[in-house]
């Protein structure tokens, strides 16, 4: 498929959902928890380790197993896309965070659907309701509070400038679907970007690209951004005591746990123009025609419960998209309500219009 005909599709995923949403459904629970532990097992692949500590909640409530495999995005989608066409149903819930493949691949081809059940259908902000999304993860600014007594980045043109050259720290966007998106985000909000970035030097951006969401994408690029493989390695490079001039690195906000258990000294940035980052989706869907299907209505609904979700909600940075749903309190700088409007949403439409574009930009600014 083509890049233009790949966006017409997921803008037309899009609309479709906007008018139809997700099933609601209207049914009896009784039935479906009768026929959940008569089927014993919900098969499960999740980009998260997580998942398999719902497991024991499964079989002491219901009688049910959870066969959960952790895999990336990238194998949850290609795998599941090749039993699809080979004819093969071998699981019933997938736990994704790429959004240009579950709205580029697995939801235009009917392969997976969102349910949610009706008592929680009603309480979820439409935005999280189809494709239906069940955790909210923030990814922000960390720096190293021993050396800084605030963050020292408040724009983030900023990174672009001499002064971070080979000071910046992310997870690779080659391996990193989420931080593509972002990007595309930024191309989207090219407005905002170059606001952001008269506010910071004082003057109109003089573009050698499209825009200034471009410009930034290759500045930064060219900046010589450290990319690493994992948010892990992100919060110690930043945040490991004992360094004289530490860098700054884009990570979840979960990574501040590792002050304690690492005796890391990792910051939070709050107050970044034009924005400190972004939060990104963790969708939860039930494949069509699965052997289970019952059972994955019991695993959904189990996700939209605290007990469902201690095993996120537990540490930092994770968020229910429930409102009901309890976080630790601990958070910095609070809730959910608060990290969504710090953060940009990455949405739909952007990564549409501009992620397979803004990767080979980003790769080939990089060289």
């Amino acid at each position: 498929m083509s890049r233009k005909g790949l966006a017409i599709t997921i803008l037309a995923v899009l609309c479709v959902s906007l008018v139809a949403g997700a099933a609601f459904a209207a049914e009896n629970w009784d039935e479906i928890i009768a026929k959940a532990k008569e089927e014993g097992v919900v098969v499960a692949w999740g980009t998260s380790s997580r998942l398999a500590r719902v497991a024991p909640i499964l079989e002491e409530q219901y009688g049910i197993k959870l066969q959960n495999a952790k895999m990336s995005d990238m194998e949850i989608t290609e795998r599941l896309v090749r039993e699809k066409q080979a004819g093969i149903n071998s699981v019933d819930f997938i736990m994704a965070e790429d959004i240009l493949g579950v709205a580029g691949q697995l939801l235009p081809f009917g392969y997976v659907e969102s349910w949610i059940p009706e008592e929680s259908a009603a309480k979820l902000d439409p935005a999280y309701r189809e494709p239906f999304v069940f955790l909210i993860q923030p990814r922000t600014i960390l720096y190293n509070t021993e050396v800084y007594d605030e963050c020292p980045i408040t724009n983030l043109w900023q990174l672009t400038t001499p002064e971070w050259r080979g000071m910046v720290i992310m997870r690779d966007p080659e391996i990193t679907s989420t931080n593509i998106s972002f990007f595309a985000e930024i191309v989207a909000r090219a407005d905002e970007m170059a606001a952001a970035y008269k506010e910071y030097f004082g003057e109109e951006i003089k573009l050698t690209t499209e825009n200034a969401g471009w410009e930034f994408i290759k500045r930064l690029a060219q900046n010589d951004v450290v990319t690493v493989a994992s948010d892990d390695d992100v919060a110690e490079a930043v945040g490991s005591r004992g360094q004289a001039d530490p860098p700054v690195g884009f990570a979840t906000v979960g990574k501040v746990r590792l002050n304690v258990e690492q005796n890391l000294v990792l910051g939070v940035a709050e107050h970044i123009a034009p924005i400190n980052g972004y939060h990104y989706p963790a969708y939860g869907l039930i494949v069509t025609d699965c052997p289970h299907p019952n059972a994955a209505k019991v695993l959904v609904r189990t996700l939209l419960t605290d007990e469902g979700m201690e095993a996120w909600t537990q540490d930092w940075g994770n968020f229910s998209t429930h409102p009901d749903i309890w976080y630790n309190p601990e958070n910095p700088l609070g809730g959910l309500d608060v990290w969504t409007s710090l953060t940009w949403p990455l949405t739909l439409e952007a990564t549409a219009q501009y992620s397979r574009d803004v990767l080979d930009f980003w790769i080939l600014n990089r060289r």
